[in-house]
């Protein structure tokens, strides 16, 4: 059976005119597309290759919820350009990962971490994981059982265990309490049912601007997909391995939308506030949940790179 490739799906073409010029593909500059075969899953991975020698830092790309793999492209294609190879996998569930069972909140964190140990048997290359949106506190999961990973980039540190937070993600007051609850309880006599992510949480709000949310939410490869219950469950349980106030041995920059209604800063300053480690905040002026607006998107750019470069010295 052939795997599918981004070259069948023309959405995330669409997603272009909304970025920058200089973080957008262009024409025969797409990620190099592989599979990665992994437990029960074909793993689809974008891979960005810069032209001149690579730099000693390798950046896997951890998407959140309603997004996949490619709709990371702005960073990729950035970071690219700067000379850093950058890694994008489709999380089970999103994107053109195969998907043969309903998969759990934890295949998630599981994958990453091994697919950390794979790209270093390929060369021994310092990892930064950067998470965006759901995808913050998932490198930090990860970061907690890894000591290949060297540095974190996260938008967000949304502790989904907690009650506050489950009901600032939710659709609606209803799914925040309701909803919520009987997952929690009763989510796994329904773990292999599939639900639209849109009917779960505010899509509405992934970007400021209704025009991207609008394509956002036709593509059936993200956030026009659906999920398993199971997943939902388990994202609403999971506890990162360490506590903050023990993790001290990975610099962290956290890269704070201005205008993000979906996971604001309240969200995440209470956990931000409790690790240990190195850490700095850069907020994204006049940016919503995905960054789309200036000066934040070049404000994350100059952020990344600096902490990137300091990793290298």
């Amino acid at each position: 059976m052939s795997k599918r490739s981004y070259r069948e799906f023309e959405s995330w073409r669409g997603f272009q005119e909304y970025f920058p010029e200089k973080a957008r593909i262009k024409p025969g500059q797409e990620p190099q597309e592989e599979y990665w075969e992994w437990n029960e899953y074909s793993v689809h991975i974008d891979r960005y290759i810069p032209e001149q020698p690579a730099k000693p830092v390798k950046i896997i790309l951890v998407h959140g919820g309603g997004a996949n793999g490619r709709l990371m492209f702005p960073l990729g294609v950035v970071l690219r350009s700067n000379g850093y190879e950058c890694v994008s996998a489709d999380l089970p569930g999103f994107g053109l990962t195969e998907i043969r069972k309903p998969n759990s909140y934890y295949t998630w964190i599981d994958l990453v971490d091994q697919l950390i140990l794979k790209e270093r048997k390929d060369d021994d290359r310092k990892i930064v994981l950067c998470g965006i949106s759901l995808g913050g506190m998932l490198s930090y999961h990860v970061a907690c059982r890894n000591d290949q990973v060297s540095g974190l980039i996260v938008s967000a540190l949304a502790d989904t265990s907690s009650s506050r937070t489950q009901h600032q993600l939710a659709k609606n007051k209803l799914m925040g309490t309701i909803g919520v609850s009987v997952t929690r309880k009763f989510g796994w006599l329904f773990d292999g049912v599939k639900v639209p992510i849109k009917s779960t949480t505010k899509m509405w709000a992934m970007a400021n601007n209704q025009d991207f949310v609008e394509k956002l939410l036709k593509d059936r490869v993200g956030s026009g997909g659906k999920v398993y219950v199971k997943f939902l469950r388990t994202l609403f349980e999971a506890k990162p391995e360490l506590e903050p106030e023990l993790f001290q041995h990975v610099p962290l920059l956290f890269v704070q939308p201005e205008e993000d209604h979906i996971i604001p800063w309240w969200v995440s300053e209470p956990f931000y506030d409790r690790l240990a480690c190195p850490k700095e905040v850069v907020e994204l002026q006049g940016c919503g949940h995905i960054p789309l607006e200036e000066p934040g998107i070049t404000q994350l750019e100059k952020a990344a790179l600096k902490f990137l470069e300091k990793l290298e010295s």
